[in-house]
Order: C-alpha cells, then sequence, then structure tokens
C-alpha cells in the first residue's frame, strides 16, 4: 500500500512538473571575443512569447576594458494577434553579480526597434559643451536585450524572435 501511495505521489508530481508554466527564458548568453564589437543573434523555435513564456532575455559580456557604449536591436514576427504590446529593454551591469540597470526602456511595442543608449552633455577641457553617447560613467561590461509582453496575452497571441543585435561602440 505504501508503494502504491508513493508511486501515485510520483506519477502526480511529474505531470504536475510537465504542465508547469515557463515565464521567463534566458535565450542566449554569449562572450565576445577579443576584438569583437558587433554581434547578432539568429532566433530559434523556443524564442518566442506566447501565453506560457512571457519574458526572453538576450545577454552578452562585452569583454572589455575600456568605457562602451551599447546599441541593440530586436527583430520580431508577430501572429495572428498585432495589437499586443510589447516591452523591449536594453539594460546593463558591471560585474556578474550586480543587479541588471535599464539604459533604455520602451514600452507599448508592436514592431522591430533599435534600442540607443541616450546621448549625455559632457564638457571638454576647453569648456566646450560635447554630445557624447552613453552615460559619463558608464562602465558596464554585460548588457542584456529583455523582451516581454505586457501582460494582456491570450493564446493565439504570439511573438517570435527573429535576431536580436548588439553593436559596441569603445570609448
Amino acid at each position: 500500500m505504501k508503494r502504491l501511495i508513493l508511486f501515485l505521489g510520483l506519477i502526480l508530481l511529474s505531470v504536475a512538473t510537465m504542465f508547469a508554466q515557463t515565464t521567463a527564458r534566458t535565450a542566449v548568453q554569449r562572450t565576445l571575443k577579443k576584438g569583437v564589437t558587433y554581434y547578432k543573434y539568429t532566433g530559434v523555435t523556443a524564442d518566442s512569447i506566447t501565453n506560457y513564456q512571457d519574458t526572453l532575455f538576450f545577454e552578452i559580456l562585452s569583454n572589455k576594458n575600456t568605457p562602451v557604449t551599447c546599441n541593440a536591436r530586436i527583430e520580431f514576427t508577430v501572429g495572428e494577434s498585432e495589437a499586443e504590446d510589447y516591452e523591449i529593454r536594453l539594460q546593463g551591469k558591471v560585474f556578474e553579480n550586480d543587479t541588471w540597470t535599464s539604459l533604455v526602456d520602451s514600452t507599448a511595442q508592436t514592431a522591430s526597434l533599435s534600442l540607443y543608449e541616450p546621448e549625455t552633455s559632457m564638457v571638454d577641457s576647453t569648456g566646450v559643451p560635447n554630445a557624447m553617447p552613453g552615460s559619463g560613467d558608464n562602465f558596464y561590461r554585460y548588457f542584456r536585450m529583455v523582451l516581454a509582453n505586457d501582460g494582456d496575452f491570450t493564446a493565439t497571441d504570439t511573438c517570435n524572435v527573429d535576431y536580436v543585435i548588439f553593436k559596441l561602440y569603445e570609448r
């Protein structure tokens, strides 16, 4: 009797695990080689926002020892419902165990999008103001593109990632 109860309990646990909802997935984590400042990721079937998976992460480690500005682009194809909105974010951090800092947030997106680090006004040694991409104290080494639904997703809504592109500019 004990074995039967244990056996049924294990089967129930296995079935519950199979139907567990996935909410977030890291699609790629890549360390760029020395001298590489461009990375293009091609999406796979699992890189889709559905009613079972609401967030995707695409991460790179710049592997640079100089300040870096990061621009990123995400290209995706929407499914049946073209009215769904998505949140797209470019984030950065300095150390592996740091928390992510939002560099650019773009909500209510319905199509592919490029995100550029905002320009910061800097003053050079002669007192002339200059616009410089990225923040003056931006020493991020890790960058992440986040694609998420807005929480109002139905079974017919889908978003399939085609490409995620990172372009780094050393300063």
